[in-house]
Parts: structure tokens; sequence; C-alpha cells
């Protein structure tokens, strides 16, 4: 994987593209954010590239903690419900 840092070098759309047929690209933002650009077909490739983002796992871990999350287990359980209570609603008209 080629990691560019754009605070230091720029390059086109162009060159971006070529550079990433030839193997991922990691983008470094001035301000240190974190792009991957990589071809779409080789999904595997790119799931190893995000295991390995430091950046990408912290909002992994910012996102889970987030309390206003909701288990999909208990969105499940909440739309049965909503679904088990419209089935018993007489019809109004």
């Amino acid at each position: 994987m080629r990691t560019i840092n754009l605070a230091e070098e720029m390059l086109d759309l162009k060159d971006l593209i070529y550079l990433a047929q030839q193997e991922p690209v990691l983008l470094l933002t001035p301000d240190g954010q974190e792009f991957l650009l990589a071809e779409a077909d080789d999904f595997e490739q790119e799931v190893e590239i995000l295991r390995a983002s430091h950046a990408f796992q912290q909002f992994l871990n910012t996102r889970s903690a987030n309390p206003s999350r909701i288990n999909l287990d208990d969105f499940e359980r909440e739309i049965d419900q909503e679904l088990a209570a419209q089935q018993f609603q007489p019809n109004s008209d």
C-alpha cells in the first residue's frame, strides 16, 4: 500500500487512479484524515486495509459507544412489536 501525504504531495485524480490500479493508496489530508483509494473488486484486501486503519477503528469505536445506538436485536424486537400492535388495531373505516 502506498501512502500519500497531501500536505506534502499534490496529485490530480488521473494520477491517483493510476496509482490505485497498481496498489491501494492511503491518502493523508493536512488535517490528519485518512482516505483509502483502492480498486473496488478487491474486497478482501479492502477489509484488511480497513482493519489496519487506526482512524477507521477509532471511528467504529466512537460509533459503538454512542448512547443513541440501537442494538440490532432490540431494533428487530421493536419492529415485531409494532407490527403485532398494528394487526390488533380495528379498522377505522
